[in-house]
């Protein structure tokens, strides 16, 4: 069953004009669209200098954080996915994990497909965060002087205690 067009352009004409919805471009100025050029190579070139250390055919500064995922992830059940699923597929983990970075990087560094890169590499970062943010001599950035100022808040505001559950 298929609506016919003239169906269909009344939907459409009915739907913006009951929500008064009106469509305005946005742009941005040069030196707004400069800026997000150069966040956007910055983190390309994150990604890509995070290859090298993992390269293939084995893999190898992978495996050692693959293994630690599994040991200090938060979310119940992952620990069991990646020690009966992952670990005994390394390669094709590996191979997968390296090509998705790849991708990542080349696509935010050239501009190339940035939506879908920017996707990915937010799913990657989840998956990362997921697996090893309470990791041991994990990379804190800023986090390791915000958590302890957060926890010792964290008894006194409620949002204090969100906040430190992020850091």
């Amino acid at each position: 069953m298929s609506i016919s067009s003239s169906m269909r352009k009344r939907f459409a004409t009915s739907t913006s004009v009951e929500r008064g919805a009106t469509i305005a471009p946005l742009t941005l100025s040069e030196r707004s669209s400069m800026g997000l050029a150069l966040i956007r190579t910055f983190l390309g070139y994150l990604w890509f200098q995070q290859l090298f250390w993992k390269l293939p055919p084995d893999f190898a500064g992978l495996h050692k954080y693959v293994v630690r995922e599994g040991q200090y992830t938060i979310l119940p059940g992952y620990s069991f996915i990646i020690q009966n699923v992952f670990l005994p597929n390394f390669t094709i983990l590996g191979a997968g994990v390296w090509t998705l970075e790849l991708v990542i990087s080349l696509s935010l560094l050239f501009g190339i497909f940035t939506r879908f890169g920017a996707i990915l590499s937010v799913l990657q970062a989840v998956q990362l965060y997921i697996g090893i943010a309470y990791s041991p001599g994990e990379w804190y950035w800023f986090d390791q002087w915000l958590a302890p100022l957060l926890q010792s808040r964290a008894s006194r505001s409620r949002i204090a205690r969100w906040l430190s559950w992020l850091v």
